[in-house]
């Protein structure tokens, strides 16, 4: 059975408790307004009006400080990431990509030192690369000359992760890729006439002892 509010992200949910909480109030204001009679029943609807206003303004108050201690802890920060089961390197540049898998901790560290576009001029790296399905991947992420954003898409054109590739200054995003498939890489920085063209390419693959695990199923057979 399909339930839709399981799919929702944190942005949809927040938008959908607001709609919520805006409608019940606008209704109990609308009902307490037309069901009173004389001009001393207006000013006791007034009255329950600002009491209403104050409890909820409580209550919204209450809640959205508990929403913000629980919602924090799924922010990707750091502390809360588990992991990382690889480490690709990533330089944006006018107008590519460059990626690099297979990063050792020392490797991730002296790329880290890398601040000028010369020393960033000598880094190897391809704008396609390929990884494995459920594995967390890290990406460091910086640029050689302007700003850019290095945002990864899924097959249906929506964004499922991004963070800005800056000169002198390295960003860390990391995701895990649940599905299999093709993921595209575009920059959402402009970054000059041929800005469109920057583009990259994410291969998630299903890994040979996944694949063993995968149990295969074949057609029912139809009793004639």
């Amino acid at each position: 059975m399909y339930y839709p509010l399981l799919t929702l992200t944190l942005q949809q949910y927040a938008a959908v408790i607001s709609l919520s909480g805006g409608v019940i109030i606008i209704s109990l204001a609308l009902f307490l307004i037309f069901s009173a009679k004389g001009e001393e029943d207006k000013y006791a609807v007034k009255k329950k009006l600002y009491k209403i206003r104050g409890r909820y303004f409580f209550v919204a108050l209450i809640s959205a400080l508990v929403l913000l201690v629980f919602s924090l802890r799924l922010l990707p920060y750091p502390q809360y990431q588990p992991t990382p089961d690889e480490t690709v390197r990533v330089v944006g540049y006018q107008w590519g990509w460059l990626m690099a898998q297979g990063a050792s901790t020392e490797e991730v560290n002296n790329f880290k030192a890398l601040k000028k576009a010369e020393e960033l001029r000598n880094f190897k790296g391809t704008n396609e690369i390929t990884v494995s399905v459920d594995k967390a991947i890290r990406f460091v992420v910086t640029s050689r000359d302007v700003t850019h954003n290095f945002a990864i898409y899924n097959s249906k054109g929506a964004i499922v992760a991004q963070t800005q590739a800056m000169p002198q200054y390295h960003n860390e995003l990391q995701y895990k890729f649940t599905e299999a498939g093709e993921y595209p890489i575009m920059c959402l920085e402009y970054c000059g006439m041929m800005h469109s063209n920057m583009l990259g390419k994410i291969h998630v693959v299903v890994t040979t002892k996944m694949a063993e695990n995968v149990v295969p199923q074949t057609a029912p057979q139809i009793k004639k």
